[in-house]
């Protein structure tokens, strides 16, 4: 190879443009969905404060728009060696959008926490106690930006918690962890991201989506497989496996999705178990309107609506879940009878269980709609030049929730107790300061929930601080409060039961009065 050649090749070496691309932010890796290739707002992006700013999630930047492709044509080879080596039609394809410099990125998040309950007439000695451990690990691979690959995975573990064991009872709020005794790892996120010529977005695979605007109750977020825990700081549901087209209307601020379900309503081993989900979101003055439709077989078809938008100060949002009937059984009991005067009354001959199969309980499904409407408004205010402090307020009607406590228990026994829908009337009110005075990295958060129908209330305060770049503190306290038995001042007192051959030892459970904890997270 001549010296000259050998000079230009080194020159245009060192004149190749640094690929800047930085850490993608928490949201896009742990739970959000990032539109993709600046799509229309969506409508999640509404006027009140996020998800990030009330739980304390770092924001961070962007990763960083890849440069403009190089347009211009290389100048033909000067000599026959470099001909032979790269041909006339050669191309580098760092001067295209064929690759990106420093394509995968790796990272994670490592999360301890220490949490504690107190119950009524429990020593401190006896007082529960966990300390469940949460590490994800991701890889997110951008070899252009028109293509995405990312995959998290999740390990969990409690050793505070015996090998093996598994409640019967469901943790309402603070304590519902989901960590288990042993280790266990489980996939959140594995899905691709491409587009056909910049206007329709696919996402296939494991991912997060989540619809509806409510603080608190989303009875219109169908595509996850599980509810969310409003009080929790770090939502842990894993995601749902789908494919997500994605059609934007950039003009009018507009988004279109249709996505099919492989395991949303159990594992879609045949062509017609893939369910099939539908999306709209529209801008139209202030208001943000979404409308959407699921329908799955073996459950009764959902529609949801949903609005965010400003009234003055104050911003407003609400949303509607509808569908005729219900996919699970509803309970009743005889008027005026408690479940105690049931198993009292069924005691078995010879010292035989009383069979909960035997129980003069009625399970029946309700007729017609069945609605579940949930609604509210935020207003941030200045309360010094530099500072500002946000309150709101939020209400649920759930027309499938229960009027009293009563059937609680049986609800347990037959695996249908879910914590923050099962009464039929709730309501929340919060406050939020975020860097009050000089504590510029400190947020407080506090929450008043209440189950009106049984009359039962918890009130939680959280603090979080971000002590270095990547490492937060949590604290929180919270104490339960009304009438014994209620959802947040559950208590169980059961006999020993039978359903079917199987025995059911006694179930004693104090109603709780206050929660504390701490926690540690890095985010990497």
């Amino acid at each position: 190879m001549s010296t000259r050649t050998t000079l230009a090749l080194a020159a245009t070496l060192a004149a190749l443009p640094a690929l800047a691309q930085e850490r993608p932010n928490e949201a896009d890796l742990f739970g959000g969905d990032t539109p993709e290739a600046k799509p229309a707002p969506s409508q999640e992006d509404a006027p009140r404060p996020d998800e990030s700013a009330l739980f304390g999630d770092p924001t961070e930047p962007a990763p960083a728009t890849e440069p403009t492709p190089a347009t211009g044509t290389p100048a033909p080879p000067e000599d026959r060696d470099a001909q032979a080596l790269g041909g006339p039609a050669a191309t580098n394809a760092f001067d295209t959008e064929e690759a990106v410099e420093d394509p995968l990125k790796i990272g994670g998040r490592f999360y301890l926490r220490a949490l504690s309950q107190g119950s009524d007439g429990v020593s401190f000695g006896d007082t529960s106690f966990s300390a469940p451990m949460l590490v994800d690990g991701y890889f997110d691979a951008r070899p252009t930006d028109r293509l995405r690959g990312f995959v998290l995975g999740r390990l969990t573990f409690d050793p505070t918690r015996r090998q093996g064991s598994n409640s019967l009872i469901p943790s309402t709020g603070t304590l519902n962890i989901n960590a288990s005794a042993d280790p266990r790892v489980v996939l959140d996120q594995a899905w691709l991201r491409f587009d056909l010529a910049r206007t329709v977005f696919f996402t296939a695979g494991k991912q997060h989506v989540k619809w509806g605007t409510s603080r608190f109750w989303n009875p219109t977020d169908f595509l996850s497989p599980q509810r969310r825990d409003p009080l929790a700081l770090l939502d842990v549901r894993t995601g749902a496996t789908m494919l997500k087209v994605h059609v934007p209307w950039e003009a009018k601020g507009w988004n279109f999705y249709a996505i099919g379900l492989l395991d949303n309503a159990g594992p879609a081993d045949t062509l017609g178990r893939i369910g099939g989900a539908a999306r709209a979101e529209v801008v139209l003055g202030p208001a943000e309107l979404g409308v959407d439709a699921v329908l799955q077989r073996g459950r009764k078809p959902r529609f949801g609506f949903d609005f965010s938008s400003g009234l003055g100060p104050i911003d407003i949002y609400g949303e509607l879940a509808l569908k005729k009937g219900s996919d699970t059984p509803l309970f009743r009991l005889p008027e005026g009878v408690s479940l105690s005067d049931l198993f009292g009354g069924s005691q078995g001959s010879g010292g035989v269980p009383p069979d909960l199969g035997a129980l003069p309980i009625e399970a029946y499904y309700p007729e017609g709609y069945t609605p579940q409407v949930s609604g509210g408004a935020t207003w941030t205010f200045a309360y010094s030049e530099n500072d500002t402090a946000t309150v709101g307020v939020e209400y649920f009607y759930n027309s499938t929730g229960y009027p009293s406590s009563v059937p609680y228990p049986y609800l347990i026994l037959q695996g249908q107790y879910q914590p923050f829908y099962l009464g039929r009337h709730y309501g929340a009110v919060y406050a939020l300061l975020s860097g009050p005075g000089s504590w510029d990295d400190t947020n407080f958060i506090l929450s008043n929930l209440g189950n009106f129908s049984d009359r039962s209330y918890t009130t939680r305060l959280d603090v979080t601080h971000r002590a270095l770049r990547y490492l937060s503190v949590e604290a929180f306290v919270a104490v339960n409060y009304g009438r014994r038995g209620g959802e947040f001042r559950f208590a169980l007192d059961l006999p020993t039961l039978r359903m079917g051959e199987q025995v059911i030892p006694p179930i004693v459970v104090a109603p709780p009065t206050v929660q504390a904890g701490v926690g540690l997270r890095i985010d990497l």
